[in-house]
Order: structure tokens, then C-alpha cells, then sequence
């Protein structure tokens, strides 16, 4: 079930390269959101023009609880156009329009008891998060392979780091990790698993996710694909 509602910004982090995380206090999507699951986003403002006529699709990279309920939400978004650039530019106080939460999200029981592997280039890593923390939960083996173009790119590898999970990190700079794309990372990494064992979950940019798939597909690996898009409606 989707809920349209109005949400408060409770804080907003700037990173490296024009990177924000957002949080909103949404309750009724911090209980009932899946992992790959996203919200239809847009600031609240009376309006003037110009003014993004659409929300846009964002991916809930993690929720927290405030007072014993879960009720926080974050958002992390890369800014590239109008409607991006006015989401970060929100203060405590400010209003989001929110839909959400939407999307089929990643199927986890898929990959129960087996070696889970997300994949995520860039901002693709916004998909992945909370994906990590619910499998951490469950038990389950997980391993991140996260590339970017510098060290700068990789968002949340700090998140990623505090799961105390395995991480390869691949820069197409080399300032940080291996020097290449995530796919090189991937296929390194795979020499050294058992391909029967394992599961794939990827999110990035789409000749990244079609390589993984394909990589994947050689190789015999379930791979499942988080796909962000620009869109008019999230349902």
C-alpha cells in the first residue's frame, strides 16, 4: 500500500559531489517500506514558476527510529536538474510532498542461505542499503563490490562499513581501491566464491547493470536488477 502525505525534514547531510542525505519524518513508510523499494518525491512550496511539474523517484536508503517507532526516513539523491537541486537545498522545517512506499523491491528470500553479492556504481548505492541491513539482520552472508569514478563518488561506503561486512572497492581513477570499472571488480571477486552459492543484486547506472547481468548471466548467477528511472507516476 502506497500513502501520499506530507513529510518534515529532520536533517540534511551534504557529500562530495553534489550528494545529499535527506531525512523525513514518514512514519507509515518508515514501517512498511522493502528494501529497493522508492518514494515519488517533491518539495513543498508555494507554487511559482519555473517549478518541476513531477516528483521525482527516489530510492529509501535506510530508515531509523525516533522515540521507539520507526518513523525516519532517508533519501540519498544526486543533484542534476531542478527538481534534485530544490530537494537539497531543503532545511529543518521544510516540507516534502512524499508517495510511497512504491516499487517491488528485491525478492530476499531468493537468497536465503546462499552468498549474496551487491553490485553498486555510483549513486546505485542508494538501492543497496537498506537491502545490507536487512540481510545483516537475517543472518545471511552478504559482500558489497561498490565502484565509482573517485573515491569522492563512493556515498555511504562508511554505512557499508559499519555492517562489519566483506567490501571491494574499484575507482575508474584508482584513487581509492582497484583501478577500473565494477564489473572488473566483479569478475575478480567471482574467481574466488562458489558460483552455484551465489546471488546477485545490482543498482547503477544502466551499461553498468547490463554488463553485471551479463556477467551474471555467464556465469549462472541469479541477478536481480533495482532499475532507476525517470518517471511520470510511480505506480
Amino acid at each position: 500500500m502506497a500513502y501520499s502525505l506530507e513529510a518534515p525534514v529532520i536533517e540534511n547531510l551534504r557529500f562530495p559531489q553534489h550528494n545529499y542525505l535527506l531525512s523525513l519524518r514518514a512514519p507509515k513508510v518508515a514501517q512498511k517500506v522493502l528494501p529497493g523499494q522508492f518514494v515519488m518525491a517533491a518539495e513543498v512550496e508555494k507554487l511559482s514558476l519555473p517549478y518541476p511539474l513531477l516528483k521525482r523517484a527516489m530510492a529509501v536508503y535506510s530508515t531509523a527510529q525516533e522515540k521507539g517507532e520507526r518513523s525516519i526516513i532517508t533519501l540519498l539523491l544526486k543533484v542534476i536538474g531542478d527538481g534534485t537541486r530544490r530537494l537539497a537545498s531543503l532545511r529543518p522545517g521544510d516540507t516534502v510532498s512524499l508517495i510511497g512506499p512504491l516499487g517491488n523491491g528485491f525478492d530476499i528470500g531468493q537468497g536465503h542461505g546462499k552468498i549474496n553479492l551487491l553490485v553498486a556504481g555510483g549513486i546505485g548505492i542508494a538501492s543497496l542499503y537498506l537491502l545490507a541491513e536487512k540481510l545483516k539482520r537475517n543472518g545471511q552472508q552478504l559482500h558489497l563490490i561498490y565502484g565509482g569514478q573517485s573515491t569522492k563518488d563512493l556515498v555511504g561506503l562508511d554505512d557499508f562499513r559499519r555492517l562489519e561486512i566483506p567490501i571491494f572497492v574499484t575507482t575508474n581513477d584508482g584513487s581509492l581501491g582497484l583501478n577500473g570499472l565494477v564489473t572488473e571488480g566483479l569478475e575478480i571477486y567471482l574467481k574466488d566464491l562458489p558460483q552455484d552459492d551465489l546471488l546477485i543484486y545490482t543498482c547503477g547506472p544502466n551499461p553498468m547493470m547490463e554488463a553485471v547481468s551479463s556477467l551474471a548471466a555467464v556465469h549462472n548467477i541469479p541477478c536481480q536488477i533495482s532499475v532507476e528511472a525517470k518517471m511520470a507516476c510511480g505506480f
